[in-house]
């Protein structure tokens, strides 16, 4: 047989487990999964002793274009991510000024994605904009599911992006719940945040990121918001894309809906590098200053990974939030950039998780691919099939190696949530439909190779 490009020899992810295989790719599509020696290709690829999981997909990220290119764009965001041994990423709406909601900067981003990017990608908009009637238009512009913000608060992005009030939540989900799709929703409980907000200021504490931050993002917050929307959401009959499970109250929440079995919930949890590693300094890569940042948001990951393990939380995304160094004021909690770049990282740290015992590559497989891409009805990046996209990532599970100089960083403030730490695992190749767009660490794909994504 003559294959395009023939991986040999790997631990291939194949049904449910991992088997010594190889596998044959012509044009875009796997072509034969099996054992097939003396096999021809224009490219082969010796995996033995590595792993080929089906491309890792980044279901939480802020490419930041357009809208806020200074900070990140889609080239160097999915070069980003294809370092980090990402195939496909879903971009959230909070780029524009106003939110991604109207099916004309829909369209706008999917140009931007198609001129830019070096991976596959989904821009995912806002439903606000149902008074209009846009949804259906949106879904016909191939939108996979939508994203909102629970309600309003004294940030930017509020127009389009964060409800108003309750009923306007209600109203958006009703509209929402007509077109099948998943509504992705932050919880939050702006009462409780405003109420904390307004003692601290009364106290005369500071407004730091490590005083203000937590009330935003803590249990107590998060939970009782999520509470509010599994009501919502099982009034209006919307699919319910659970963002940021990542607290006691609220997994217990999600869990306890599951079992009863009655409402479509995809669960997610995000892998911000900071808070995996309970590590909140950025070490700034263009001159050498770190910047503290003091988050105290980090959940109880032991809670976490048992939740992922047992099925609550579904899938898992980096929530990679570029920002420049002059964003930063951890003195100033509301004048303040929150989040941090993560991507070119984000296969290894998991690996590492793999590693640690935390979950098995198996679990690693359906979380990072399998169930959201069946969940948003992307059948070509449904796992390892023949037929389907050769998306891949292959990983050394043995490398052990430290985040210094020798790794680059893609993303473009350069601002390293782990410089100087230790990881156990690392991404060597990411291959995007048939094409190899990393190896050991260099981008070898151009921008606009990367695919729009149709839900």
């Amino acid at each position: 047989m003559i294959f395009d490009l023939l991986i040999s020899n790997g631990m291939v992810h194949i049904g449910n487990d991992f088997q010594k295989a190889d596998v044959g790719v012509i044009g875009e599509k796997i072509a034969y999964i099996g054992h097939c020696p003396g096999a021809k290709a224009s490219r082969i690829i010796d995996a033995d002793g590595k792993y080929v999981l089906p491309g890792m997909i980044d279901f939480h990220t802020h490419i930041r274009e357009p809208g806020v290119e200074d900070k990140e764009d889609y080239t160097t965001g999915t070069m980003a991510a294809a370092h980090g041994g990402v195939t496909s990423v879903c971009v959230m709406p909070n780029n524009l000024t106003r939110g991604i909601a109207s099916p004309e900067d829909f369209q706008y981003a999917v140009d931007c994605g198609e001129r830019h990017a070096v991976v596959d990608f989904a821009p995912i908009p806002s439903p606000l904009a149902f008074h209009s009637g846009s949804l259906p238009r949106l879904v016909e512009a191939g939108a996979s599911c939508f994203k909102i913000m629970e309600m309003k608060n004294s940030a930017p992005l509020e127009e389009n992006f964060r409800c108003g009030d309750s009923y306007e939540l209600h109203q958006c989900l009703a509209a929402a719940a007509k077109t099948g799709k998943y509504v992705s929703i932050h919880p939050m409980n702006m009462d409780w945040y405003l109420g904390n907000v307004k003692r601290i200021k009364e106290s005369g504490e500071p407004q730091t990121l490590m005083n203000v931050l937590h009330q935003l993002y803590g249990d107590e917050e998060m939970s009782s918001a999520a509470w509010e929307l599994a009501y919502f959401f099982r009034k209006t009959g919307c699919k319910w894309w659970a963002l940021h499970c990542w607290h006691d109250g609220y997994i217990d929440l999600i869990r306890m809906l599951k079992r009863q079995g009655d409402m479509d919930i995809l669960a997610s949890v995000e892998i911000l590098p900071t808070s995996i590693r309970c590590f909140d300094t950025l070490y700034n890569r263009n001159n050498g200053s770190t910047i503290a940042l003091g988050h105290a948001a980090a959940p109880n990951w032991d809670h976490v990974w048992a939740a992922v393990n047992d099925g609550t939380v579904d899938i898992l995304g980096s929530d990679h939030s570029p920002h420049l160094a002059k964003h930063y004021n951890p003195e100033e909690a509301f004048a303040s950039g929150q989040g941090v770049e993560g991507e070119d990282y984000y296969g290894s740290l998991l690996l590492d998780a793999v590693n640690a015992g935390k979950l098995t590559l198996e679990k690693l497989v359906e979380v990072t691919s399998i169930n959201g891409a069946r969940a948003l009805g992307w059948a070509e990046k449904c796992g390892n099939h023949i037929g389907t996209d050769a998306d891949f990532t292959i990983c050394d599970m043995e490398k052990v190696w430290t985040v210094d100089e020798k790794f680059p960083i893609y993303s473009k403030p350069h601002l390293d949530p782990l410089w100087g730490q230790t990881l156990h695992g690392k991404v060597i190749s990411t291959i995007v439909r048939g094409r190899v767009v990393m190896e050991d660490d260099k981008i070898l794909a151009e921008p606009g190779y990367g695919r729009f994504i149709r839900g």
